[in-house]
């Protein structure tokens, strides 16, 4: 995976995919703990097949994710992680953008997102999303998950028109 053709995937205009169909309209329930795949696809490039993992842990650590598939393989794209901790690798190459610099070889214990970057293995890079214009730097509760993955589909360009329903929790 290079970070030209994560960026393409990234950059291309794609709806969610339910039967082999486009979606304009898509209704999303958001049960917990939250666990769901999405498919994506595009119009400009229905070669490529995209999907969204979102996991939530017993810990209440949130990871979103955008994954490239090929038939045997999954590579990562992007993913946000809330509640999880990541050490970056600790050698910077020359393909490490200066972004990264500062955090090669450190533990990051925040919210943080990961990146493709050439010559490393996918999403092996993050930084703490503090760092970044991902617009959701917290999720503090769980009324956060629907702003979060409107962020997330926004930064993805996922242009199917999502509606959430959240599952209430009676006591």
């Amino acid at each position: 995976m290079t970070v030209e053709l994560a960026e393409y995937l990234i950059g291309l205009d794609k709806h969610i995919v339910v039967d082999g169909e486009l979606k304009d309209d898509f209704s999303l329930d958001i049960r917990y703990p939250m666990k769901f795949r999405l498919d994506l696809s595009s119009a400009d490039d229905l070669d490529q097949n995209l999907m969204i993992d979102v996991k939530e842990s017993e810990k209440k650590a949130l990871k979103i994710s955008l994954h490239h598939q090929d038939d045997n393989t999954q590579y990562g794209l992007l993913r946000v992680d809330y509640g999880g901790r990541h050490t970056n690798p600790p050698e910077i190459s020359s393909t490490v953008p200066q972004k990264f610099h500062p955090y090669a070889g450190q533990l990051l214990d925040c919210p943080h997102i990961h990146y493709v970057v050439d010559e490393y293995k996918p999403l092996v890079w993050a930084i703490p999303l503090e760092d970044d214009n991902f617009p959701v730097k917290s999720v503090d509760a769980r009324e956060d998950y629907i702003k979060t993955l409107q962020a997330f589909f926004r930064k993805i360009n996922v242009k199917t028109n999502v509606r959430f329903n959240q599952q209430m929790l009676i006591k």
